[in-house]
């Protein structure tokens, strides 16, 4: 849903600001985490997944932009990792405690379900904010 929001964004709304944010930085920060989110505890963060910097936080001023196709690419790139880590992902490992990234999570499945919550609450902006220039997707999958 996430990448279906990111191709239906027409390039000259991609840098357009809503509430205070622009498209494409709210479609990053959701991609960032998702990425970041799933990692396993050995994995390091990629802070520039595609040799840019840009800050994943909505809180601060923007450093750089990301285009749409590295979105994309992003989007691949982390769509690929999904698939690794839960072929790699055992039951107990779902159960065990977990400090990522000095986060306090209570398992592992909840840092997933938080990361999968974190996401949805994006796309569901990102949604909006098409739907408000008349853009309809219909992309929602049960």
């Amino acid at each position: 849903m996430l990448v279906s929001v990111i191709e239906g964004c027409p390039e000259e709304l991609w840098a357009r600001e809503y509430a205070g944010v622009s498209f494409w930085r709210e479609a990053y920060h959701a991609l960032f985490w998702m990425h970041n989110f799933l990692g396993l505890k050995d994995k390091a963060f990629q802070f520039h997944p595609f040799g840019v910097d840009i800050d994943p936080r909505l809180f601060t001023p923007p450093n750089n932009t990301c285009e749409q196709a590295d979105a994309l690419g992003y989007a691949a790139q982390t769509r690929a990792y999904i698939d690794e880590v839960f072929d790699a992902l055992t039951l107990d490992e779902l159960g065990r405690t977990d400090h990522y990234d000095e986060t306090d999570f209570r398992s592992v499945y909840h840092r997933l379900m938080y990361g999968l919550r974190h996401v949805q609450h994006h796309v569901g902006k990102l949604t909006a904010y098409l739907n408000l220039e008349g853009i309809q997707l219909h992309h929602w999958k049960g």
